[in-house]
């Protein structure tokens, strides 16, 4: 590319705490950065507050914002100041001011969706009653004006159609989402785990990992632990993820199952640490309500490790396709099903499911070789 497409990626926040978006968005620019493009990122975080640093990417932390929405001034001025600067614009998830700075001051932008109108947001009535107020007054107009909403599967596509909002318009382009294979080293990852928690060296044990919220249906994963348990298959289990209040919750229903024994819980794992858990761990577990892409199943993939999940998981015809792991119901007889199931396997069924899971990975989720619709989109919307 001889000319540099100039990309600006403008995201309310990089904390990993976030989970997925936040997460994802680094290694999916550095992708762009090895095919040729130039990208920056404009947060809403304080300099004191997210220090991340990407080779040959500029991050603009200009917060901190006036609540969660991203009102934020010192954003508003610098991106006025500096928007003549890029071509194409990148603006992550919706419901709050970014897609409507877009809307008002850029040309070409694109919204990355991020399974925000995913159906299982309407089951909070209220949320779903003032979100449906804001799409019909602001943020429908928002989209209507971008070159398109960007997806990461043909299920979050087929989904949009069950949403609490009419979607029906809207310029759709399902592009992929994914990270690259860590280049760590195996045996030292997990020893740094091991050395963090001596208490599981020797034990085998499942992994969740990511943010502790209702949709991500921890409470029927531990109560499918509960289950087995009570019929003598003892499954040990390590949640790792941030504080927050439904972790607490979730501990005090650990507490009531009688469970502390087998279930361990780890705070946010980062690192080698993270990578050393995945690489130690039998297999990730996932029992979502809805999840759109699911950044630690990839990770774990990636790593040669079989993915316990629902339906509701939009990757799950993936781990079918490649009988990388196993998928149920989003509910705790089904999703105790598949946990009795994987505890039978041996380990020649165990090798071989890890074998499909790192060839899922590296068709599906490689971004070093899996970007080619999203490049394609960039560049004809740059020409045209």
């Amino acid at each position: 590319m001889k000319n540099k497409i100039k990309i600006l990626r403008i995201i309310h926040t990089l904390s990993p705490n976030l989970g997925g978006p936040s997460n994802a968005i680094i290694d999916h620019t550095k992708a762009m950065v090895k095919n040729g493009y130039l990208v920056h990122i404009l947060t809403s975080d304080t300099t004191n507050e997210i220090k991340k640093k990407i080779k040959d990417v500029k991050i603009f932390n200009k917060g901190p914002s006036l609540g969660n929405y991203g009102f934020n001034l010192n954003l508003l001025i610098w991106l006025i100041k500096n928007k003549s600067k890029y071509d194409i614009f990148i603006i992550h998830d919706i419901w709050r001011i970014y897609t409507f700075l877009a809307r008002l001051l850029l040309k070409k932008y694109f919204v990355f969706i991020h399974g925000n109108l995913d159906p299982y947001f309407s089951l909070d009535f209220f949320k779903k009653i003032k979100k449906q107020i804001y799409w019909y007054l602001f943020e429908r107009k928002n989209l209507l004006s971008s070159k398109s909403i960007l997806l990461t599967s043909e299920i979050e596509r087929k989904l949009l159609n069950k949403s609490f909002v009419n979607t029906r318009g809207l310029k759709k382009n399902v592009v992929g989402y994914g990270i690259f294979k860590p280049n760590i080293n195996k045996t030292k990852t997990i020893n740094i785990f091991f050395k963090k928690y001596p208490e599981l060296k020797n034990q085998t044990f499942l992994i969740y990992l990511g943010r502790f919220h209702e949709k991500k249906g921890c409470d029927i994963l531990l109560k499918s632990i509960k289950i087995l348990s009570d019929q003598n298959i003892k499954l040990n289990l390590v949640m790792a993820g941030p504080d927050n209040q439904y972790k607490n919750d979730l501990k005090k229903i650990c507490k009531k199952l009688k469970l502390k024994k087998q279930v361990y819980w780890t705070g946010m794992l980062r690192g080698n640490k993270k990578w050393g858990a995945i690489y130690a761990s039998s297999a990730m577990v996932l029992a979502s309500h809805g999840e759109n892409f699911g950044l630690s199943l990839a990770e774990s993939l990636s790593c040669s490790k079989p993915v316990l999940i629902t339906n509701k998981v939009n990757i799950y015809k993936s781990i079918i396709k490649y009988n990388s792991g196993l998928v149920a119901n989003n509910n705790i007889n089904d999703f105790t099903r598949i946990l009795k199931k994987y505890s039978h396997f041996n380990n020649s069924k165990i090798k071989k499911i890890s074998k499909n899971s790192f060839k899922c990975f590296n068709q599906n989720f490689n971004l070093k070789i899996n970007q080619n619709n999203f490049y394609k989109l960039i560049n004809k919307t740059y020409t045209n």
